[in-house]
């Protein structure tokens, strides 16, 4: 295996070399200290319970100096290492109990155990009113934004998703994609796990967590080296909180909503944790219909003959999402963990659709008219398995963690397409389309990451990553010859594509008084091979690339505080867009897969201004080559338009960002995120040259009114101004949601009604002139919906949540059809 796992990273020897000589020369050099031994002990209450985060401190007996401070784990343990041979005291100091002492220690050449310190609790201090300073909502660290959730305004009666929705630079799509600082590809994460979820179920997952759970968010819009490359738009972390007692806990979450269709959903999440045992799972659900319209106007020109296609498309569906995640951790000791997650979705769409096109060859008279009805039932589901094994090798900081991932995925399209061909002066012909598409992708990845001290203000970590992908995608289109199905080869297609990348990095990161600096280096060899059966046709791909980052923090004073980042990033093509398939709406308009689809490089750069904890201003700059972008063709003999992800130039963003979050009075609190970006394009697409961009408007307003201390309401707005992307002109029009919350029995009961987009005005609309096209589309969906929800917590709210840890599946996961 060892064999196997060095002859795979042979491309990038020298830099894992580099990294493991570094490892080996900072961990002998902490072990050429002289010789040490251990002083080692444990500490609990009257009820005998281990007492976690007590103080403890090590003193000299004869003065009482201090030595050394330790902080106990969740055992209640603490440890010192210690070289020099004289009598000791231990001190140890908890909110809410008396100070505790250990008798004197007589330390010798061998390692003591201390004998257990009991603390008494302190009924004085219990009745005393304890004053603590409050975490400002905002924190910039020198990588990251830190949005404190916990003791803030938002941390009770509100969901996880309307917590991400007022983070600053923080925006939800109307499919729920997530965007930070306009830009896609965001990684979400729960407590440093990726989430392997689509972006429905990611939503509904949301909105089945309750507030009140989250201590943290972390906004990461340049990561680190430790990080995958891939994503330009960063990475969000929710961090649930971490208490203290052991017990059992859950919330039980139901909510339903209707516009033109029914939605229902639910949710369960259940904690329990004994000794040194935590096993914890949750349960998604939901059902959701939606209406979608889509109309399309478009003029062919061949040689001065010009023909005009009015399209009418719908679509009504309904999808039903199953989530769920399992997981055990297991404390073999005080510094030890191994821990075993699964996590998958299983699901499923029902989609019926029709087609009605219109043919002019000349104004005002139809020459020809086309009507497709269709069935699409699509299936896919997805299992993660995750083992992780962390141990801290020492008190002074050294942590190795160990991860091994396998993920499978399925999935299985089947389509019916009836096509109706009106020629007004002939018959009408029909054409019966099946279209058969299973997928499978499966993914296996190993990773190790290292983390040393090598002083109070230095830090060193190191690590590497190896992923193995393989995906089958068949796609069996056939046409209906009176009774019999008849293979259609011209639009049939087996694509295989398998991918190895090889990872490592080294990432160092200093603080001063004021000032914190982390840089990085990661390297990533990636091998791939898109093969395409059906044709015979092979893409090979073998690249080395190096991504540096470099993030910077600086107070300046109480009030202020700067923060810098760069990173280099990778996007590489989701698997399903390699697949050079093809997806129609007619024989006229169609979509199709590009198997020559190139990664992208984003260079990103931000410069940030912290008010106070709470107002942010951000300056960014991006450039990304070789952008990803649909393009539509047109072939004018044919007639035909079609979709496909292709390779552009350049794309290049300046975005200004401003979070202002203002308390009108006691009663009423405003949140303010408003953005403005230009964003431009370059390419030769289609023998033509582009050379589009366009200044940008954006702004998300949220209103959150105090009726009583149970009763609240919530107001909400969006707007944003016209927009190119690429050859497209995008109109998006405003919309305002509102709703009402009430508690009850201290707030582990809520209920929620609101209303979203209010006067259904959500809509894009959009044309383009360009090259040989000239086309307008307007695309509704159903967007004004009445939603109710009721969710309740229980049981004791103290319980540790599962421990907070990354798996090795990050980046290809989110390149899966979910």
């Amino acid at each position: 295996m060892l064999q196997t796992v060095a002859n795979t990273l042979f491309p990038i020897k020298n830099l894992v070399r580099t990294i493991i000589c570094l490892s080996i020369t900072f961990s002998l050099a902490g072990n050429l200290q002289a010789q040490t031994k251990s002083i080692s002990g444990k500490v609990s209450d009257e009820q005998n319970k281990a007492l976690d985060f007590a103080n403890v401190a090590l003193l000299k007996a004869k003065d009482s100096a201090l030595v050394k401070s330790a902080i106990t784990d969740a055992f209640g343990a603490y440890s010192f290492e210690i070289s020099q041979t004289e009598d000791f005291l231990i001190a140890v100091q908890a909110v809410g109990y008396k100070k505790g002492f250990s008798q004197v220690i007589s330390s010798g050449p061998s390692s003591i155990s201390v004998p257990l310190i009991v603390l008494i609790r302190d009924s004085k201090k219990l009745n005393e009113i304890i004053i603590t300073a409050q975490k400002p909502f905002v924190e910039r660290r020198a990588d990251k934004l830190i949005v404190n959730v916990e003791g803030s305004a938002v941390a009770v009666g509100n969901t996880a998703l309307d917590v991400l929705k007022k983070a600053p630079g923080v925006s939800l799509d109307k499919d729920d994609n997530i965007s930070m600082n306009g830009k896609n590809s965001v990684l979400v994460m729960v407590d440093g796990k990726p989430t392997y979820m689509s972006n429905a179920d990611l939503a509904n997952m949301l909105r089945g967590m309750q507030s009140s759970q989250i201590e943290t968010i972390e906004l990461i819009t340049n990561p680190s080296a430790k990080y995958d490359a891939a994503g330009q738009g960063g990475i969000i972390n929710i961090k649930t909180k971490r208490n203290k007692n052991m017990g059992f806990n859950g919330s039980v979450n139901l909510g339903s909503g209707y516009g033109k269709t029914s939605k229902y959903n639910g949710s369960s999440n259940l904690n329990f944790r004994k000794g040194k045992v935590n096993v914890f799972g949750s349960y998604n659900y939901s059902n959701n219909g939606n209406v979608n319209s889509f109309e399309l106007d478009r003029k062919v020109s061949d040689k001065g003959f010009v023909t005009n296609f009015n399209q009418d498309n719908g679509w009504n569906s309904r999808r039903n999402n199953n989530g769920y995640k399992a997981g055990i951790d297991v404390f073999l000791k005080k510094n030890t963990t191994i821990g075993l997650l699964i996590n998958g979705y299983n699901n499923w769409v029902d989609e019926k659709s029709n087609s009605g096109t219109m043919i002019f060859n000349q104004p005002a008279k139809v020459d020809s008219a086309i009507n497709v009805n269709g069935r699409n039932k699509q299936y896919y589901a997805n299992n993660a398995f995750n083992i992780n094994f962390k141990t801290n090798l020492d008190t002074s900081g050294k942590e190795l963690s160990i991860d091994a991932d396998y993920s499978k995925y399925n999935g299985k399209m089947n389509e019916f397409r009836d096509s109706y061909y009106l020629n007004f002066n002939n018959s009408t012909p029909v054409e019966y389309i099946n279209n058969l598409a299973p997928a499978k992708i499966e993914i296996k990845s190993a990773k190790l990451d290292y983390a040393q001290p090598l002083s109070k203000s230095l830090k060193f970590e190191t690590g590497w990553k190896s992923s193995w992908v393989t995906t089958d995608n068949d796609l069996r289109f056939s046409t209906l010859n009176g009774t019999v199905w008849s293979p259609d080869k011209n639009r049939s297609n087996h694509f295989i594509y398998k991918e190895n990348i090889n990872a490592a990095y080294i990432n160092l990161n200093k603080t001063f008084k004021n000032t914190s600096i982390q840089m990085g280096l990661r390297g990533e060899h990636t091998n791939s091979n898109g093969n395409s059966v059906t044709i015979n046709r092979e893409v090979k791909r073998d690249y080395i690339e190096l991504f540096p980052s470099v993030s910077l923090s600086q107070k300046l004073g109480k009030d202020h505080q700067l923060g810098a980042s760069y990173s280099r990033r990778i996007d590489r093509p989701n698997y399903a867009n390699l697949n050079p398939f093809i997806f129609l709406l007619d024989k006229y308009t169609f979509q199709q897969g590009n198997p020559l689809l190139n990664p992208q490089f984003t260079n990103s750069s931000q410069v940030s201004y912290t008010y106070k904890g709470s107002t942010t201003a951000t300056l960014s700059y991006s450039k990304t080559t070789n952008v990803m972008t649909q393009i539509t063709e047109q072939n004018d003999i044919t007639r035909e338009t079609f979709v496909m992800e292709r390779n552009l130039d350049n794309q290049t963003i300046y975005s200004f960002n401003i979070y202002a979050p203002l308390k009108v009075s006691k009663w009423w609190n405003v949140n303010n995120n408003a953005q403005v970006f230009n964003m431009g394009f370059t390419a030769d697409v289609l023998g033509d040259r582009l050379k589009a961009s366009q200044t940008v408007f954006q702004i998300n307003t949220d209103n959150q009114f105090t009726i009583t201390k149970t009763l609240g309401a919530e107001l909400s707005a969006w707007y944003m101004s016209p927009l190119q992307y690429g050859i497209f002109k995008i109109r998006n029009s405003p919309f305002l949601n509102a709703g009402l919350k009430k508690s009850f029995d201290n707030k582990k009961l809520n209920l929620k009604l609101g209303i979203n987009d209010i006067f259904n005005s959500m809509r894009n609309r959009g044309s383009t002139k360009f090259s040989n096209m000239d086309f307008n589309f307007n695309n509704k969906w159903e967007s004004q919906v009445v939603n109710l929800s009721i969710s309740y917590r229980f049981g004791s709210n103290d319980v540790k949540p599962e421990r907070r840890r990354s798996t090795g599946l990050e980046s290809e996961a989110n390149r899966m059809k979910n």
